[in-house]
């Protein structure tokens, strides 16, 4: 199941940053979506750092097997 949340943050956090390059590059880009999404983003990078460290705690305890 890690995988998949990790792929789905990695997701959101890279739309994000889509959406606020868009939203930057319109007229008159509106600051308070601006903040709203770069807050999100920064969520999103923040879940892709539990979620890493968790998949790699996970990979350092599972037992190697030949």
């Amino acid at each position: 199941m890690l995988p998949i949340q990790l792929y789905r943050a990695r997701r959101d956090h890279a739309r994000l940053g889509q959406l606020i390059e868009l939203e930057q590059g319109s007229r008159r880009p509106d600051p308070f979506r601006l903040a709203d999404l770069k807050k999100r983003k920064l969520a999103a990078r923040d879940r892709i750092a539990v979620l890493e460290a968790r998949q790699a705690d996970e990979s350092f305890a599972r037992p190697q097997t030949a």
